[in-house]
């Protein structure tokens, strides 16, 4: 069956979660294929983004609360970058194609780091531009609490 834009319109979220999963457990076959046309269609994996018992989520959490996240999050606050640009190379390297904004899995990455920086000691700043390359495009920055 070919997939089109049009068909993955026509399927629920979970059945696309369901093709993106099996294409990933078929990349050499003509999965890479099928997991580019939904990554650039823009079209949710989940109704509603990453509940907080999805395992995404969990592993994320694990990811940016370890302390190897913390430290990549003061190092990218201390360099001027949004807190989330540096941690998002070991969320990009430990479940690759699975953080993705289609699903909010990128908001749900900032609100973790949000979560973080304030247990830190730091307050919002503002947003700014993640570095080229990144995931996500925009992300909050931080201050040290005065």
């Amino acid at each position: 069956m070919q997939i089109t834009i049009e068909k993955l319109k026509a399927m629920s979220a979970q059945d696309r979660a369901t093709l993106y999963e099996n294409a990933r457990k078929r990349v050499g076959q003509g999965g890479q294929e099928i997991i580019d046309l939904i990554n650039s269609s823009g079209l949710p994996l989940r109704s509603g983004g990453i509940t907080l018992s999805d395992p995404i989520h969990i592993r994320m959490e694990e990811i940016i609360w370890s302390s190897d996240g913390k430290k990549l999050l003061v190092e990218a606050t201390e360099a001027g970058l949004p807190a989330l640009a540096g941690v998002e190379p070991l969320l990009v390297a430990d479940l690759g194609t699975q953080y993705h904004p289609h699903d909010l899995g990128t908001v749900d990455a900032g609100s973790i780091v949000g979560a973080v920086m304030r247990h830190l000691g730091y307050e919002l700043l503002g947003r700014a531009d993640m570095p080229p390359g990144s995931v996500a495009k925009t992300a909050a920055t931080w201050q040290a609490r005065r």
